[in-house]
């Protein structure tokens, strides 16, 4: 089966790259808090009927859409809600979750990739004490200020490596011979665990031994992503 490479939603073709920019030019239109207006209310209404999770709400009477933002995982995320009738339950519409129903992949996915993000995630999991400790430094202070710019974080505040998470692994399997591709590993729904526990715990020892920490603000995690510029003059153990 060939992939798809268009839909046609409320009279207009999109192709996947299009499609996702329609979407965030909807959602970029509005405050938080505020209900879409009719013309973009059509292209949601087209979209989320195709979507049975979605579609069923509709069975109960006329939704509204709203604008929200919401925190997930300590990241300030702004989408949309559909408002279901009588009850006015909000439920969130996850970009990249209907941009797949939109455009499904249609070939299998790579075993190793799967695997690698797999072990990725559940080496995240091994450090997560680690994170937690760190961030019990900063309990009880009013003002939490970022290791690069030095300003105030007003909001949920990110715990970043300083060094990248992802490259201290990738040493770690230099150091260690494994491949993070074929390490095994075990995952129920989005919990995963390595399957050896000595292994995990080298990894936690090593972690121990090589991460730094800085705090910054969510939007400056999110453009630094992977990348590493060196130690910045505001990094200061608090």
């Amino acid at each position: 089966m060939s992939a798809r490479r268009y839909v046609e939603v409320a009279g207009t073709q999109y192709n996947k790259k299009g499609f996702g920019a329609k979407w965030s030019e909807i959602v970029g239109s509005y405050e938080p808090g505020i209900t879409v207006s009719r013309s973009h209310r059509a292209f949601l209404v087209d979209v989320l009927k195709r979507i049975p999770r979605f579609a069923k709400i509709f069975k109960r009477g006329r939704v509204m859409f709203k604008v929200v933002q919401r925190v997930f995982n300590g990241k300030r995320v702004k989408g949309v809600v559909i408002v279901t009738p009588n009850s006015s339950y909000e439920v969130w519409v996850g970009k990249e979750a209907v941009v797949k129903e939109m455009f499904p992949r249609t070939t299998l996915p790579d075993p190793g990739k799967e695997n690698r993000r797999s072990v990725l995630r559940a080496l995240r999991g091994v450090i997560e004490p680690q994170i937690q400790q760190y961030r019990g430094r900063f309990k009880g202070q009013s003002v939490i200020k970022s290791s690069l710019s030095g300003k105030p974080i007003f909001g949920p505040y990110h715990v970043d490596h300083v060094y990248p998470f992802v490259r201290i692994v990738e040493e770690w399997c230099r150091d260690r011979g494994y491949d993070l591709e074929r390490i095994p590993v075990k995952c129920v729904g989005t919990v995963c665990r390595l399957v050896d526990a000595t292994v995990a715990e080298d990894f936690f020892d090593y972690h121990a031994l090589h991460a730094e920490y800085q705090v910054l603000d969510a939007s400056e995690n999110v453009s630094k992503g992977a990348r590493y510029f060196g130690r910045e003059k505001f990094i200061k153990d608090p």
